[in-house]
């Protein structure tokens, strides 16, 4: 299914809403799967936004793992979780919306 995410965290540290609100949001289909994670050594949740038109590199972010539902509403929902960048784990927040919803 497709929705628009924005990612509400840079580097662990949240953003204020002026700045992830103008930054585009990415677009695709949102798929949450179970993966095996080698540096932890065990079973992880993985949330992944996926541009299906591209067959190389289709995600369109950072995988967010152990996601969870914190926060849902008829317009949007919000998940939280960490996301690995440069080999660092970082705490991270997706506010998922409609294609068309929140200024798309």
């Amino acid at each position: 299914m497709r929705f628009a995410v924005r990612r509400l965290r840079y580097k662990g540290r949240p953003l204020p809403k002026h700045e992830w609100i103008n930054r585009p949001a990415a677009t695709g289909d949102l798929r949450v799967e179970q993966i095996f994670d080698d540096e932890l050594r065990r079973y992880l949740r993985m949330a992944r936004v996926v541009n299906v038109g591209r067959v190389k590199d289709p995600d369109e972010l950072p995988p967010l793992y152990e996601p969870l539902l914190v926060a849902m509403s008829p317009a949007a929902f919000s998940l939280a979780g960490f996301e690995r960048v440069d080999g660092a784990d970082f705490a991270q927040s997706w506010l998922v919306s409609e294609p068309s919803g929140l200024g798309e």
